[in-house]
């Protein structure tokens, strides 16, 4: 007889929904027998996805299909090592300090050059003024956006 391998699948969600959605999936599982779900969990680092781990995509599928906010199930299992990548931490924070030269990496602004002006104290935010204005309007940013080209220390060496 063959044993069956369980599989880790990824489920789309709502983003910002993800919390609910587990919650939805534990409800339906409790009533519900034979459906071969083993586990499910989510990641902080991933937004609108949950992963399931199951013995058949098809049982996952069904028991998924009366969950609100589903938006279906990527029928490809995800490898070991493709998870880890979602589960890992990043070892270095971002440093920086008032007066850097940064880089925008995402966003609208992406591409562009800026200044840092302030360091939100208590959260990863920084508030930058664009380089290439002529009108500097601060914005708003996570440490995650930017990339820093030119430091202050590097500026008093100069």
């Amino acid at each position: 007889m063959e044993e069956l391998s369980a599989q880790i699948y990824i489920v789309r969600t709502i983003p910002g929904k993800e919390d609910k959605f587990v919650d939805s999936i534990a409800k339906v599982i409790e009533k519900k027998e034979g459906h071969d779900v083993l586990s499910f969990f989510r990641a902080d680092t991933v937004k609108g996805y949950i992963f399931a781990e199951c013995y058949s995509l098809t049982k996952l599928v069904d028991v998924l299909r009366t969950v609100p906010n589903n938006k279906g199930v990527i029928r490809t299992p995800v490898s070991d090592a493709e998870l880890d990548k979602y589960f890992e931490k990043d070892g270095e924070k971002v440093v920086v300090h008032e007066r850097d030269i940064v880089e925008i990496i995402s966003g609208p602004f992406k591409g562009d050059r800026a200044k840092v002006v302030r360091i939100v104290p208590g959260k990863d935010e920084i508030v930058i003024e664009p380089l290439n204005m002529s009108v500097p309007i601060p914005i708003t940013l996570g440490t995650d956006d930017i990339r820093i080209v030119e430091t202050k220390e590097e500026e008093t060496e100069k």
